[in-house]
């Protein structure tokens, strides 16, 4: 009779979700640092970008957008809202809301570019152009391969 061998048990270390996680939070870090004086965290400033660049946007088509659950969103919508950087503005159906930008929000973006482009140049001079380009292919395949079910 032949013994078994025990179930892989990989150690968190060696865990995907782990090091992409402690990566993101790595990042997340210099860009909170940059983006400081703005009063913006970078969710908020990336959420105020895509407002912008998409012009009006529903919930729903933000949330496929970020790859995020629209509960999620919804929280990081809140300080946006309550500030009054985006708004909620009816659409063609008066049961849907889109969000747009306010004169302020472009303001607000327009002011914290600079520091977030900072901090875009911290992680690419640390990381280097090879690695940040390989960084970059890795992640945009990795999100086609990992599409929602």
């Amino acid at each position: 009779m032949t013994a078994v061998p025990p179930p892989l048990r990989p150690s968190t270390a060696e865990c995907t979700c782990f090091r992409v996680r402690s990566a993101a939070r790595r990042v997340t870090q210099i860009y909170s640092r940059h983006l400081a004086p703005s009063g913006l965290r970078i969710s908020q400033f990336s959420l105020l970008g895509h407002v912008i660049s998409r012009g009006p946007v529903s919930i729903t088509e933000l949330s496929d957008l970020l790859a995020t659950d629209r509960t999620t969103l919804t929280r990081n919508l809140r300080p946006l809202l309550a500030s009054g950087v985006i708004e909620r503005a009816a659409a063609g159906d008066k049961r849907r809301h889109e969000l747009v930008a306010t004169p302020a929000g472009s303001a607000l973006f327009t002011r914290a570019l600079p520091l977030w482009a900072r901090a875009e140049q911290e992680v690419r001079t640390a990381m280097g152009t090879k690695l940040t380009r390989d960084l970059h292919g890795a992640l945009d395949r990795s999100m086609e391969k990992l599409a929602p079910l």
